[in-house]
């Protein structure tokens, strides 16, 4: 009887190709890769079963992993796939082992978002949260979202909203990129103290300076990886950095969505809505799930469309 049993899980399980997301069952973005990858197997007539997994933190990937090499046979020819943000990695920081690699080594295939993370998705809907606002009702109903301010919102002012916040962080931006690829490089997170200086000074050689000075001193401390020699130089060349830092008005709006922090912009952007616009009631998550229900099924967003991309290129 047992044993009739275990066969039957076995079965259950072999065609099954695992993809992991960071995150809980309760995250938002779930439901949304539920909804949005269905929608892709559909329309590519693809006939593997894809399992969903949130695995929490990214550190639990490779754990989740090889319990997916362990239960499917799907994984014996395409690797465990696994979502994740690019953060402020270079191109160079991506490359990975080819899949026969990482089956053998039962590693999970890191499929990276083309933008910071995924937040800055909803970054690009500005258009479709003027929309959501204007819509919202001047009395609240079941403890719903309700306006108070006639204002009529465009897109525009919530484009210039985000332009104008992301020229003011530039500084604290370009700090983040330098050492999140710092301390990426080495086999433990030390912290790294920023410079007095360090938003004062336009001297992109001084930079350079106290980053690889920075660098040899934790290098005492820790091991690093073969691509610190050339590191600095990767950063920028990844973003504009030098152009964008003689003065902060230079800063494209299209490229600050996609590459600066996702998350932190799109909660400010709900701060401005709430304030600027008398919207009551209004919590981020709440107003995440509804955009995510939206673009799950808006086959022609960005979202979409680089997910699909992203897993098409494994599959085909």
């Amino acid at each position: 009887m047992q044993q009739s049993k275990q066969q039957s899980e076995a079965r259950l399980y072999k065609d099954l190709l695992y993809i992991l997301i960071e995150g809980t069952p309760e995250s938002p973005e779930k439901a949304f890769f539920v909804q949005a990858i269905s929608e892709i197997w559909e329309r590519q007539h693809l006939n593997l079963r894809p399992e969903i997994v949130e695995v929490g933190g990214s550190s639990e990937f490779r754990a989740f992993a090889k319990v997916g090499y362990r239960l499917s046979q799907i994984h014996q020819t395409v690797p465990v796939l696994a979502i994740f943000d690019s953060d402020y990695r270079t191109d160079l920081d991506k490359k990975q082992k080819d899949n026969s690699s990482l089956i053998e080594k039962r590693l999970p295939k890191i499929l990276y978002w083309p933008r910071h993370e995924w937040e800055n998705y909803l970054l690009e809907e500005t258009k479709w949260l003027a929309d959501w606002v204007n819509q919202i009702p001047s009395k609240s109903h079941n403890g719903r979202f309700y306006k108070t301010s006639p204002t009529v919102v465009d897109y525009q002012q919530l484009d210039d909203f985000l332009l104008n916040y992301f020229r003011q962080l530039l500084r604290t931006e370009y700090w983040e990129c330098l050492k999140f690829n710092l301390v990426r490089q080495v086999d433990k997170y030390p912290s790294v103290v920023k410079p007095g200086d360090f938003d004062t000074t336009k001297n992109i050689s001084e930079i350079k300076q106290w980053f690889e000075n920075q660098a040899n001193q934790l290098k005492g401390e820790v091991t690093f990886k073969a691509k610190l020699p050339t590191l600095f130089d990767d950063i920028m060349q990844e973003l504009p950095w030098q152009h964008w830092l003689t003065s902060s008005k230079l800063v494209d709006l299209p490229l600050a969505k996609q590459r600066f922090r996702g998350k932190e912009a799109f909660e400010a952007l709900c701060e401005f809505l709430k304030k600027e616009f008398g919207i009551h009631n209004l919590k981020k998550d709440s107003l995440t799930k509804d955009l995510l229900r939206h673009l799950a099924g808006k086959v022609d967003s960005a979202i979409f469309q680089d997910l699909q991309n992203l897993l098409l290129l494994e599959l085909r």
